[in-house]
């Protein structure tokens, strides 16, 4: 008997897992690590962004071989300070509007915060891709502790109520402390990032989000140190386990900045760390992570991820 088909439920569709996906990043923000203040209006404020750059770059990634679009309205960068949730909002809705009246494809946005998650939503947002795992505790603007249990899940409410999907990330701290005094894993940086995200896909289902809605992120740079990250990637096939589809964004991320830094000290040779360097880093881990069994790869570049993935197909490594 044939296996039924795997699929990430959305709101409106569900996505057949058959092939790798590829998830667009479109950060509405003045600071994010890589884009950041790519689409503001010159000599403008953050909330002023040019909609039809939106457009004009959302379409050539639909043409590079972008799935998803996902819209990022505050930086989750090591060390960004929060913006507050009117200026959250007055970012990511016209954004989400924008692309949801031009483009087929499905949309995801970035946001922690129910209310953004909700008016996303509402904009035509299908996914919300929640780097807190649901954490976030609205009324006392906090996330909750790893270990806090009675926490209020308003997430978890909000996404069974809506029938939307979610992306359940790992994340030790905030943006802002994540990468600060980082500490080892008593257990094992796989152990406890899987085991983290297996109890916050359980509190989920309580609330009654189906397994199908789901999709699991390591949290590739959240809270993690050059060797935590390469031990994810090694062992991404284990995140199948969590029974949901799986995510990683790695894409131009800090720990393969040190990488090409490393490779080209070896060289003695002056480090080369530009955009088209990380880009290509990005689509060899982005091959890497597919032939483990990821199924959604988040990256900034789309082509490169795409046409890399499209050689691993044609020269056999990579089955889907």
């Amino acid at each position: 008997m044939q296996a039924p088909q795997r699929v990430w439920k959305l709101r409106t569709r569900s996505l057949a897992l058959e092939r790798v996906l590829v998830m667009a990043i479109l950060n509405a923000t003045p600071d994010s690590f890589s884009d950041g203040g790519r689409f503001l209006r010159p000599g403008a404020n953050g909330a002023d962004i040019d909609l039809n750059a939106v457009e004009d770059v959302a379409a050539q990634m639909v043409r590079d071989g972008a799935d998803i679009f996902d819209v990022g309205g505050e930086s989750s960068r090591p060390g960004a300070e929060p913006v507050d949730e009117a200026e959250e909002l007055r970012r990511v809705v016209p954004v989400v509007r924008a692309l949801k009246k031009r483009f087929n494809l499905p949309i995801s946005v970035d946001a922690y915060r129910p209310a953004v998650a909700e008016a996303a939503l509402d904009a035509g947002a299908e996914i919300i891709n929640d780097i807190a795992a649901g954490r976030y505790i609205a009324q006392e603007a906090r996330f909750a502790d790893e270990r806090e249990v009675d926490a209020p899940e308003e997430m978890a409410e909000l996404v069974a109520r809506r029938r939307a999907a979610v992306v359940l990330m790992h994340m030790r701290g905030t943006p802002k402390t994540m990468q600060t005094n980082l500490r080892p894993y008593r257990e094992g940086v796989v152990r406890e990032t899987i085991d983290f995200l297996r109890k916050r896909r359980d509190v989920f289902r309580e609330k009654g989000v189906e397994l199908e809605q789901m999709a699991f992120d390591p949290g590739l740079g959240f809270g993690k140190s050059y060797d935590d990250n390469f031990a994810l990637v090694r062992a991404a096939e284990e995140l199948t386990a969590l029974g949901g589809a799986t995510l990683v964004g790695h894409s131009r991320k800090s720990f393969l900045r040190e990488t090409a830094t490393r490779i080209d000290a070896a060289r003695d040779r002056e480090p080369d760390v530009s955009v088209a360097r990380l880009d290509a880093m990005t689509a060899q881990v982005s091959v890497a992570l597919a032939e483990r069994g990821v199924d959604v790869l988040r990256v900034h570049n789309v082509a490169t991820t795409a046409e890399a993935l499209k050689l691993a197909r044609l020269a056999g490594t990579l089955a889907r």
